[in-house]
């Protein structure tokens, strides 16, 4: 008897995530036009939430909920807005609080290394890994696991701008001596995100 082919592991976001986003943005903005639009996009917000959803679902809630919080301003200026804020706002769930009390607990310098267990608390398929360059700046780069490269195709894993904010909201949590991160899209790929923070003055 032939065993069963498991396809490629979905990478997904966690609930608890995607109802810090919805708090942030407050529930009661959300009319009846954009209940149907989170609903085509596989949101349905009069009814429980799902376990987790999908990346293509959640980066498109994001930029529903963009459009709400920050209409005026370029999408990529917006999402990172959201990203810095949902930090916040995810420090005030269950899971959220536990990881962020950790880190607070623990210092920037011994956070570095459960960069990665802080992300997997909100997803599956996320990793970090830093590195200290010439002058005492930091490298933080943010990676999709291999194992959902297939699921993921040719869609990016990695929202860059958004990761940009909540960064910089968790290095501002644990008092890391560093500025706002700055993307480096030369050194950053489909599947990996690269930032560098240089230190403050």
């Amino acid at each position: 008897m032939m065993n069963a082919v498991e396809g490629p592991r979905e990478p997904v976001i966690f609930s608890q995530v995607v109802d810090s986003l919805f708090r942030l943005t407050g529930r009661q903005r959300f009319d009846a036009d954009t209940r149907k639009r989170l609903k085509a996009i596989g949101v349905d917000m009069d009814q429980p939430l799902l376990v987790a959803y999908s990346v293509p679902t959640w980066r498109a809630t994001v930029g529903v909920c963009a459009e709400i919080l920050h209409p005026d301003l370029p999408i990529d200026q917006a999402r990172y807005r959201i990203g810095y804020a949902l930090t916040d706002a995810y420090g005030r769930t269950t899971m959220g609080s536990a990881v962020l009390q950790l880190f607070r607990m623990l210092g920037w310098q011994s956070s570095l290394s459960r960069i990665t267990r802080g992300l997997q608390s909100g997803t599956n398929f996320l990793s970090a890994q830093t590195r200290f360059l010439e002058g005492g700046a930091l490298e933080l780069r943010f990676e999709v696991l291999p194992e959902f490269h297939a699921a993921l195709g040719n869609q990016s894993g990695i929202e860059p701008y958004f990761m940009n904010g909540s960064m910089d909201a968790m290095m501002a949590l644990v008092g890391a001596p560093f500025r706002s991160g700055e993307y480096q899209p030369d050194q950053s790929g489909l599947q990996h995100a690269v930032f560098v923070l240089h230190r403050k003055d």
